[in-house]
């Protein structure tokens, strides 16, 4: 039976749950925080730093996974992500007896997983959708904020129950096989299908404009002051993050919660991060997602402050709530902007290219705030980090818009 549903919104599925998966995933380790600490008798900056490293993995892999997916099928190098990422939980939870394993198999395989399915499924919504770029960008990225939701939850439910190494080969099981079944839906853009973004006609008036995706190279857009201005950004943007996510629960812990409301606390940022990516996304097809951008960025600054006077329950979760949100609709509009700037043609090398900054974020943004802690033994250096951080991508946002569009060597060949 035919149906009138266009099949890119079937690519926005997939990615969300692929999303939720890996994030759910990845992110499930501030559950584990506590039990890994314990079990190898190490500081908060020794556990962070596994995080932290693991998320700059990805993001560094973000960047050849993007430029394969553009060159070859985005669904194989999909199965090939999550295949490792599950590899890399079932050999971590083998490796209890030793930190140094821990992190062969944690940090390699579970960032070389996330890396090869984040950047090539993100970049395939973007060449579907024009018109409905933001909406389909936030809807598929609010996986990501189911994942960092029910991971955490479900980790920490599943420890109360089996142990540490156990949960981790459930979790393994759980990504292998569901990871699988929904990767098949992926397709890299609309033209494998003789299709065309959004369901453009073939006869349209602007069909020939839209029948091949446009844009810069890698080597181009690099070449631009713009590009640079919006790595930072991104970079910026995402310290607080990090931060947050690895941190909020011992955090918590501090002021006496228990390890219930410290889990529940990472999943309230991804109960926010789903909202901020389902509704903010279609708000930034209205009202431009440059500008929306912005706006949210700046949030984030504030709502630091908030988490530094935050030192009871309903606080911190009040905190976690509307730090998700904005966070979330600050990721669901990267990649638009992105595609906006640059073009789709090779969007993903370039998105990749430009999450290096996430990854570099990612240690800063857990493992400094790590070492902030061990010196000063509270969290009030590390917050005020991620404030300023919020702060400064703001501006390099406005910098940013600011740059030409054509790289230098555009700019001297049109001459």
């Amino acid at each position: 039976m035919k149906t009138n549903i266009f099949p890119g919104w079937y690519v926005v599925f997939a990615a969300h749950l692929l999303l939720a998966l890996i994030f759910g995933g990845a992110y499930s380790f501030g559950a584990f925080f506590s039990q890994i600490q314990s079990n190898f008798a190490v500081g908060s900056f020794s556990v962070a730093s596994v995080f932290s490293l693991t998320a700059f993995i990805y993001y560094v892999v973000g960047v050849f996974s993007g430029s394969l997916a553009d060159r070859i099928s985005t669904r194989w190098v999909v199965c090939s992500g999550i295949i490792s990422l599950a590899l890399g939980f079932f050999l971590a939870s083998l490796a209890s007896g030793s930190l140094q394993w821990f992190l062969l198999w944690f940090c390699s395989l579970v960032g070389l997983g996330v890396g090869l399915v984040y950047v090539p499924t993100v970049a395939a919504v973007q060449r579907w959708f024009i018109k409905h770029r933001s909406k389909a960008s936030g809807i598929a990225l609010a996986g990501t904020g189911v994942g960092t939701f029910v991971g955490p939850t479900a980790a920490g439910l599943l420890m109360q129950h089996f142990s540490w190494e156990t949960t981790m080969q459930i979790f393994a099981a759980t990504i292998l096989v569901a990871g699988l079944l929904v990767a098949v839906l992926v397709r890299g853009n609309p033209q494998s299908l003789g299709l065309l973004p959004d369901g453009l006609d073939a006869t349209s008036a602007c069909a020939g404009q839209q029948a091949k995706p446009g844009g810069m190279r890698l080597a181009e857009a690099a070449a631009t002051g713009r590009f640079w201005w919006y790595f930072g950004a991104i970079f910026f943007g995402s310290v607080g993050l990090f931060l947050a996510l690895v941190h909020i629960n011992p955090y918590a812990r501090q002021f006496g919660m228990s390890a219930t409301q410290a889990n529940l606390l990472i999943g309230l940022i991804g109960v926010g991060n789903v909202g901020g990516r389902l509704f903010l996304g279609s708000i930034g097809d209205r009202i431009g997602a440059r500008r929306l951008l912005i706006v949210l960025t700046f949030a984030l600054m504030l709502l630091n402050l908030l988490w530094l006077g935050a030192h009871t329950f309903a606080a911190l979760a009040l905190f976690a709530l509307c730090f998700g949100v904005a966070n979330g609709g600050c990721i669901s509009l990267y990649p638009s902007v992105t595609a906006s700037w640059f073009g789709t043609a090779n969007l993903g090398a370039i998105l990749g290219a430009l999450y290096i900054s996430v990854g570099i974020a990612a240690l800063i943004g857990g493992s400094v705030a790590g070492l902030l802690f061990d010196l000063y033994q509270n969290y009030t250096a590390s917050i005020l980090l991620g404030a300023l951080c919020a702060l400064l991508s703001v501006g390099f946002i406005l910098i940013a818009g600011r740059q030409p569009h054509q790289s230098l060597a555009q700019t001297q060949l049109s001459r």
